[in-house]
């Protein structure tokens, strides 16, 4: 009986010990194909993923072609060029401006260098060359001054009148011995367009607003604004001009300025006429007193010689000038 017993023991731990066996190799087998269906499932996520991704570069790829994408990549590109432009127009229209900043500068730089030189030269001619019979006065003037301090002093001479736009400088003595009294001659000359005449003023007319027979009775000046007069060219001025009013005003007329002959010698240094600056009027005249000499004479053709005598001392003290 005891001998059953031990034997049916070990016949249970025997089938136990199978089932416990047959269980773990059933788990195994269930794990492994647990294993196998996880992997299976993410080969098929990863394949998706991929479909997806191709299928999303098609659609990306798609769009890319749509006149909507292609005109916004378009008005993307116009808006960065029109930024560009702008900068670059910016940055032209300030170079431009300071190039004209700069340009004027020397300009101005420049006027005020031909102003030194002008007035250096000027500073030059003031003392004698050693031919000239007063220069041994003038020496004797340095001596005197050997500090090379000179007073100087700019006083208001008075006011010159000009009704012929223009000013001439001449020793009063040769008024009367060298002068020629020679009118103006214009010569300008003008065509009638419809019959082809020439007329000259001084010689056909003597003012702008005399009527004419030769014109209809008309005036030249009115004739001149409607057309019907042309001007001619006018003919080239005379290399010398006489010490007259008619040389005079050649001179003014052609160069601006310009010398004026003795009447018996025909040499130059009968007067020098110049044009005023501003036309007719009133001028300043003003002296500038070297040690009481007058040495220098300025007409201000430029400024009001009232509001100019007004600004000037009545007593003006002399500055000392080295």
């Amino acid at each position: 009986m005891a001998l059953v017993d031990s034997v049916t023991e070990w016949v249970q731990i025997v089938l136990n010990a199978g089932a416990i066996v047959t269980g773990g190799i059933v788990w195994k087998m269930y794990f492994e194909n647990l294993k196998a269906t996880i992997g299976t499932k993410d080969a098929e996520r990863a394949l998706a993923s991929k479909q997806v991704d191709y299928w999303r570069e098609k659609a990306v790829e798609l769009e890319k072609r749509s006149p909507e994408a292609v005109e916004r990549v378009l008005a993307d590109r116009i808006s960065i060029r029109e930024d560009e432009i702008a900068r670059l127009t910016n940055d032209k229209n300030m170079g431009s401006e300071e190039l004209q900043r700069v340009t004027e500068e020397v300009k101005l730089l420049q006027r005020d260098l031909d102003q030194t030189k002008g007035f250096r030269a000027v500073l030059a001619m003031e003392q004698p060359d050693p031919d000239d019979p007063e220069y041994e006065e003038y020496l004797e003037y340095l001596a005197d001054r050997e500090d090379g301090v000179v007073e100087m002093e700019v006083v208001f001479l008075g006011t010159v009148g000009v009704d012929s736009g223009q000013l001439m400088i001449t020793d009063p003595f040769y008024v009367d011995d060298q002068w020629q009294s020679e009118p103006y001659l214009s010569r300008r000359s003008y065509r009638d367009t419809q019959t082809g005449a020439i007329l000259t003023e001084g010689e056909d007319f003597a003012a702008f607003d005399q009527p004419l027979e030769i014109l209809g009775g008309a005036a030249p000046k009115d004739l001149i604004v409607s057309g019907r007069l042309a001007q001619l060219p006018d003919p080239e001025p005379p290399e010398t001009f006489k010490y007259s009013y008619n040389g005079a005003c050649q001179a003014t007329l052609s160069r601006g300025y310009g010398e004026l002959l003795y009447r018996d010698t025909g040499e130059v240094g009968a007067g020098v006429a110049f044009q005023s600056g501003w036309g007719d009027g009133f001028y300043g005249v003003f002296g500038e007193k070297h040690d009481g000499r007058i040495v220098r004479v300025y007409v201000n053709c430029g400024a009001d010689p009232v509001a100019l005598a007004k600004s000037e001392p009545e007593d003006s003290t002399p500055a000392p000038t080295a």
